[in-house]
């Protein structure tokens, strides 16, 4: 997916829509390569989580996007506590139904 440029194209990739189909669990994979190497992974977020937390203004601009993701899904581990991936695993509805 990486040599792909058109967005519309990368979200409708047979592997991209796998990812989406992990639902939830799919959630630590996709953070941890944003955190390595910010790439379009937005879409799939939303798909999965049902939320948005990127600002209109930073709409486009990839850096912004993903450091906006990335403070969104530290909140989460927060909230979660320190042994967050345990409970994620066990109840991954908190990605989806979490208010922002």
């Amino acid at each position: 997916m990486r040599f792909l440029s058109d967005t519309n194209e990368i979200c409708s990739h047979p592997a991209y829509q796998e990812i989406i189909g992990m639902g939830a669990l799919a959630l630590p994979l996709i953070f941890a390569e944003m955190e390595r190497e910010p790439d379009h992974w937005f879409w799939a977020l939303k798909a999965i989580t049902g939320q948005d937390p990127v600002p209109e203004e930073q709409r486009g601009n990839l850096e912004l996007m993903t450091k906006a993701w990335l403070n969104w899904a530290n909140g989460c581990k927060k909230r979660l506590g320190s042994d967050w991936a345990r409970v994620f695993l066990r109840s991954a509805t908190c990605w989806t139904n979490w208010e922002n």
